[in-house]
């Protein structure tokens, strides 16, 4: 057995070092910090803004922030699904603090799904590990019918009908009683 001296031992150690140390960096960068989603309204409207906020946290409880480096923006983390059937909405997500990303969205009346992690590709097995959102449900409900939208014609046809009234009044108190009155003998 031949063994390697000198330079050539330590290019080759350097070697396998760089090679080994790409491949634990390359793991762990590519980890998600652990994070939450919020929704604001709890109980949405459809056509009304909903907004989603999502914070990391530096543990899976949830207790303290995550020391990352941060993108301005995140459009891959999160997509809303609708159990009708209807197109996935994507959520672009973007940057406010250190660890705090926000989204608005507005939806159509029904029930929706926000997913994290949408394409998981790859993945030993469809599971969200421990201290990351998989599905939060929202159900957006119809907006309540607004009073004024049937009272507001409704009320111009009483001040029409008021309206009429009053002119009629005014016009037979001009009249001279009995003017169209005639009397024959």
């Amino acid at each position: 057995m031949h063994r390697s001296t000198g330079p050539v031992r330590l290019l080759r150690a350097a070697a396998f070092a760089s090679v080994l140390a790409g491949s634990f960096a390359g793991q762990v960068s590519a980890k998600m910090p652990y994070f939450s989603v919020e929704t604001s309204p709890t109980e949405p409207i459809a056509g009304e803004p909903i907004r989603i906020v999502v914070r990391f946290w530096a543990d899976a409880g949830h207790t303290s922030a995550a020391p990352f480096e941060w993108e301005p923006t995140m459009d891959d983390l999160l997509v809303i699904r609708a159990e009708s059937g209807a197109p996935e909405v994507g959520v672009f997500l973007q940057l406010r603090q250190p660890g705090r990303f926000e989204a608005t969205v507005t939806l159509e009346a029904g029930d929706w799904t926000i997913v994290a992690f949408p394409d998981r590709t790859g993945w030993a097995t469809p599971e969200v590990p421990e201290g990351y959102p998989d599905a939060i449900p929202i159900a957006v409900r119809e907006p309540a019918l607004d009073p004024w939208r049937v009272a507001g014609p409704l009320v111009v046809v009483a001040m029409v009908i008021v309206a009429g009234a009053f002119a009629l009044l005014l016009w037979a108190r001009r009249t001279p009683a009995g003017r169209d009155i005639q009397v024959t003998e």
